[in-house]
């Protein structure tokens, strides 16, 4: 929990400053984006936040890029929308093709399709891939520091729920150490002093890669539920007797099980050490 909400907004306003003049936000409608939204109108200035809203069909306009686009006008940010469904429908019919054609070079006719997770994967990665061209034309028009603000949180970022060079991608994470409740804890921090409104809060977290998806339901465990078990692993708080504490054992153990197997996706790829054969 955040004891003190006004001195941790003047540090991240202050880090962000320093790191650049203009910000550039993939907005979702989700509780983080919104966030990260609000935190650098205060930083930067309106003028100097870019939202991009990406919508791959008609649930994302209809429900989470309707709810963007009213934050957008709330903050009163410059915005656009940037539609992603030919581009990453192209992605995966051209990785499908690929595939069936490893396995047989002589097809005539295309059937495999890839799974429901590569293709939300793969519309991550394409918004990922328009954030940063825009960022670098933009830099190249105003003349400024011009970076890619990240969404990301601690809850998230320890189990790995993110798709790496998608929404793992950024130049700068300012929210990246706070766990999802400490979030909300902002946004409502925020709604409170009149900057949005409630509706503009998401409370039911989805990564919208795929129709009627939600992080809990995808996970099978809350935010609220995992959060304990995540201090207990950072060593933030002690690990109560397991033998009293079965349910959260079972959440540790998930936990734990997922942040060994995507912590990848947070380290830099590594570079072997060749210089010994080399003169």
């Amino acid at each position: 929990m955040i004891k003190n909400i006004p001195d941790l907004l003047e540090k991240i306003t202050f880090e962000i400053k320093s790191f650049t003049d203009v910000a550039v936000i993939g907005l979702s409608g989700g509780i983080d984006s919104t966030l990260v939204a609000c935190i650098c109108q205060k930083a930067l200035g309106k003028d100097n936040v870019y939202g991009v809203h990406m919508p791959y069909g008609d649930t994302d306009r209809q429900k989470f890029n309707a709810r963007s686009q009213k934050l957008a006008n709330t903050l009163g940010i410059k915005n656009v929308l940037v539609p992603i469904s030919t581009i990453s429908n192209s992605l995966d019919s051209h990785v499908s093709t690929a595939l069936q054609m490893l396995e047989n070079p002589n097809f005539k006719y295309p059937t495999y399709k890839i799974s429901t997770l590569n293709s939300g994967n793969n519309r991550s990665r394409t918004r990922m891939c328009i954030l940063y061209s825009l960022g670098h034309d933009l830099s190249s028009k105003l003349n400024k520091r011009v970076r890619v603000i990240g969404t990301g949180n601690l809850s998230e970022d320890f189990i790995g729920y993110d798709t790496k060079f998608g929404d793992s991608a950024a130049d700068l994470f300012p929210i990246g150490q706070l766990f999802k409740s400490e979030v909300y804890q902002i946004a409502d921090f925020f709604r409170d002093s009149g900057l949005i409104t409630e509706d503009l809060i998401d409370r039911n977290p989805s990564a919208g890669l795929w129709e009627n998806q939600s992080d809990e339901a995808e996970l099978g465990y809350s935010y609220n539920e995992m959060e304990p078990a995540i201090k207990m692993l950072l060593g933030f708080s002690p690990r109560p007797a397991v033998e009293n504490t079965p349910r959260l054992q079972e959440v540790l153990d998930f936990v734990a099980k997922r942040h060994n197997a995507n912590r990848h996706k947070h380290e830099a790829p590594p570079t072997l050490d060749l210089r010994n054969f080399c003169e």
